[in-house]
């Protein structure tokens, strides 16, 4: 094997293996593209991890949709009718996961813009095919640093206490004003799913 074709066997190597690093914490329904959650009626989801003294246990961990934030109370809606106050002072750290991390759109156009190079180079087989494939290792560079940067920088998640405050996640909530007089929150049901 010539080592231009090594080069770029190992570049989408590189590709497939960053590609594969995948978060699975929150629900499908709450995995929103960067187009849904502009203008999304539901809140995001969020992770809280909490200091408790209930039953015995010192931190406990709560997931659901953030419903709204008073001036010590966050409302997470937990199941469908089931909204569960936490005392703000309570929470030890948090992270709200406000869009689908988009690894795997830069893999995908990555993968898109490298089929030509690969199927130029079984086409050719001969003494070019590794010039062929030289030609798309800029593209797999550029790719494979976005998918690196996308999938370790976190940039869909907030997280609390570090680059964030608690007061930052109130604009991705169901209710970003707080609390409605109005409406009943346990009668809030969870984002259905493929909607």
């Amino acid at each position: 094997m010539s080592s231009n074709k090594m080069m770029m066997a190992l570049l989408i190597a590189g590709i497939l293996m960053t590609s594969c690093k995948t978060m699975k914490t929150i629900p499908d329904s709450y995995n929103f593209t960067v187009k849904e959650s502009r203008g999304n009626p539901y809140g995001c989801w969020t992770v809280l991890n909490i200091n408790s003294l209930q039953n015995g246990l010192v931190h406990d961990t709560i997931a659901g949709e953030f419903v709204c934030m008073d001036a010590d109370t966050i409302y997470l809606l937990v199941g469908d009718r089931i909204v569960r106050p936490i005392y703000s002072g309570s929470v030890l750290n948090a992270q709200l996961y406000t869009h689908k991390n988009q690894a795997g759109t830069y893999f995908t156009i990555t993968s898109l813009f490298l089929v030509p190079n690969l199927i130029g180079s079984v086409v050719v087989a001969g003494e070019f095919a590794g010039d062929i494939l030289l030609l798309g290792i800029p593209m797999a560079v550029v790719g494979i640093t976005h998918i690196i940067i996308e999938s370790s920088a976190h940039r869909n998640i907030l997280n609390y206490p570090g680059k964030n405050i608690l007061d930052e996640f109130k604009m991705f909530a169901r209710f970003p004003a707080g609390k409605p007089s109005n409406i009943d929150l346990n009668q809030l049901m969870l984002k259905p799913r493929g909607k």
